[in-house]
């Protein structure tokens, strides 16, 4: 036997090792089996109304990309994160409401006066299988609560009979939220609380009456917000700005009232294209699988071929070698054929939210006894209601 062959003979059998060590690496399932077991924490006995804050949770960023060729890298369909910009704050909502620490929650397209905190949202990533939500939290002075990133990945049984019903397949996200929340609630004292809902009440008069109540309120460096003096208790202009406020509050019952029902509306929609999502998302890891198993298969097979032809030393071992040349080439075509394959689902994936996004109608809202159709994006449908209290506040502004 020549031994100068010997390096090149064992050489692809090495090959072969090492790219199937990497194909078994390499098809590690990251499916996840379980979620997380974040409890929302429930008030024990119920809380004094001067300890209850008032909550504005303002519709969230879609966080669509620029450009089309960015959401479709991202698989982004601009229609459905809209809706889902109205539909995951109004979860969060129902979350913090139930947990019985908190005043009136409400969903509004834009921050509002009367709210004594203010929490904002950018969706980062959305799908039946994985949500990422950037959350900031900042009450009336300026301080900020929360400026955090959430992430939860649904778990096997989320879309099945197993999940109770009426839960959220990301419902452990809003309990981590809520429970945010309520820690920063708990490090303010009594005084605090008072403090706070002085600056509300203060901030929301200087809106309506500028040059009669902005004195009352300093800014500080830092963008702080307080009250050096109160106005008179009798003060008449101060009890028409409460009127003016009653009117607000209500025209933002309203508008919390408009997202439940869109999300009502949508519900059903919204989680059958979850669930879709969230088997397309497993097929498609699947093939991707297949699709690289195929490939690199096919290139070992190439390169033992290769390496077979190069050392054999009778026709019969050469044959075999290009044999398996020829079959690797076919490896690689086929997991090309998976390749598109692949491509075929991500298409699903688009016309499955291009079904959900046709499902977004303008909804009708009532205010003392009329009955108004709101049209057009949330902000602007958001505006046509500032609109019509702009023109209260002018007819009002008279007596002011």
């Amino acid at each position: 036997m020549d031994r100068a062959h010997l390096p090149a003979r064992t050489s692809a059998p090495l090959i072969w090792a090492l790219l199937l060590a990497a194909l078994a690496s390499g098809c590690v399932s990251q499916q996840v089996k379980k979620v997380g077991s974040t409890q929302a924490q429930y008030a024990q006995a119920e809380v004094p109304p001067e300890a209850l804050l008032q909550v504005a949770i303002v519709t969230f960023d879609p966080g669509i990309p620029d450009t089309i060729k960015a959401q479709e890298k991202n698989n982004v369909i601009p229609a459905v994160r809209e809706a889902e910009a109205k539909y995951l704050p109004h979860v969060l909502r129902d979350t913090l409401q139930n947990t019985g620490y908190w005043g009136a929650v409400r969903v509004v397209p834009a921050a509002v006066n009367t709210a004594e905190v203010t929490v904002r949202g950018t969706i980062l990533e959305s799908d039946g299988e994985l949500l990422k939500l950037a959350i900031t939290a900042e009450d009336a002075t300026g301080r900020v609560w929360l400026d955090k990133t959430y992430e939860e990945t649904a778990a096997e049984y989320a879309y099945t009979e197993k999940l109770p019903a009426g839960s959220d397949p990301f419902q452990d996200i809003y309990n981590r939220i809520a429970n945010d929340l309520l820690a920063e609630r708990r490090e303010m004292n009594p005084s605090d609380l008072v403090a706070l809902r002085r600056v509300a009440e203060m901030r929301f008069a200087a809106q309506m009456a500028p040059d009669r109540f902005a004195q009352y309120l300093d800014t500080d460096r830092r963008g702080r917000v307080s009250v050096n003096r109160l106005p008179p208790a009798n003060d008449p202009v101060l009890a028409r700005v409460e009127q003016i406020r009653t009117r607000e509050e209500l025209l933002v019952d309203t508008l919390d009232a408009h997202y439940a029902n869109y999300r009502q509306n949508i519900g059903k929609s919204y989680q059958e294209w979850r669930e879709a999502t969230y088997r397309e998302a497993l097929a498609l890891r699947e093939l991707k699988a297949a699709e690289w198993q195929r490939k690199i298969l096919g290139a070992a097979a190439i390169l033992g071929g290769i390496a077979a032809v190069a050392t054999s030393d009778n026709q019969a071992q050469s044959t075999i070698g290009q044999a398996a040349v020829i079959g690797g080439i076919f490896g690689i075509q086929s997991g090309i054929a998976k390749g598109q394959e692949r491509k075929l689902h991500e298409e699903s994936l688009r016309e499955l939210n291009a079904s959900l996004a046709s499902e977004v109608e303008p909804q009708t809202v009532q205010l003392d006894g009329k009955t108004i159709m709101l049209t057009g994006s949330a902000e602007e449908q958001y505006r046509q209601w500032q609109a019509l209290l702009a023109q209260m506040v002018a007819a009002e502004r008279g007596t002011l």
